[in-house]
């Protein structure tokens, strides 16, 4: 609690290094390469720790000010950017199952907004994919098909926001289960990035994990 950042949020390494006049230094990536700045994903991760994994109270002005700092960032279109993931989808997941962990409502517009965009982006085939080049364009970028790991971390969006199974839900959990097996190009395809434009990174459990999850979501708030 002690590295959170005077606007509310997280960083990945240290306190308060995030300057946006360091970005104008002429360095290709500077952004990236010398200021740490708070960022959706890891505030939102932050936040569903402290609510899902302590006793912390969700009146606690460190969960406040984080919450302040989320919703004061989110795009226009509901969505937000993330930092260590991609990116669009990462980010919205971090910070709507954070939100929710630490007791704002689900029906609150910042989550409702999130949750129609989420279903706005879900492709023909039940499931979500986005494109590294969202981080270069700083917008939302199809990728054209779907992952499982984009699918499962949109899908824990839909199921934490809502009350009933819907029909996105439903598609999305029917793409997981029929494509665990798969591989094709979509499986290795990065998930993370280090720095836009020039590195990415492919993590090989994904695939499994977060899937694995959401399933585990879906039976303990709809089968049970």
């Amino acid at each position: 609690m002690t590295l959170q950042n005077r606007d509310g949020g997280w960083a990945a390494f240290e306190k308060d290094t995030g300057n946006k006049l360091l970005n104008l230094i002429p360095i290709e990536g500077a952004a990236y390469l010398l200021t740490d700045p708070s960022s959706a994903d890891l505030t939102g991760r932050t936040l569903e720790f402290f609510g899902n994994f302590t006793n912390l109270s969700k009146n606690h002005p460190a969960i406040k000010d984080a919450v302040g700092y989320l919703k004061r960032h989110q795009e226009k279109d509901g969505s937000w950017n993330s930092r260590w993931g991609i990116c669009y989808i990462y980010g919205t997941w971090a910070a709507i199952t954070g939100m929710i962990a630490t007791g704002v409502d689900t029906q609150h517009a910042s989550i409702q907004k999130a949750f129609h965009w989420l279903k706005s982006i879900q492709n023909a085939d039940g499931g979500w994919g986005e494109s590294c080049y969202s981080d270069i364009n700083q917008t939302y970028t199809p990728l054209g098909a779907s992952t499982l790991t984009h699918t499962a971390w949109a899908l824990d969006v839909l199921i934490a926001a809502s009350d009933k199974v819907t029909p996105e839900i439903n598609a999305g959990i029917t793409f997981l289960l029929e494509s665990a097996d798969k591989k094709d190009w979509t499986t290795a395809y990065p998930k993370g990035q280090g720095m836009a434009g020039g590195l990415y990174i492919h993590y090989h459990s994904y695939r499994y994990i977060f899937p694995l999850i959401v399933l585990g979501n879906y039976q303990k708030k709809f089968l049970q």
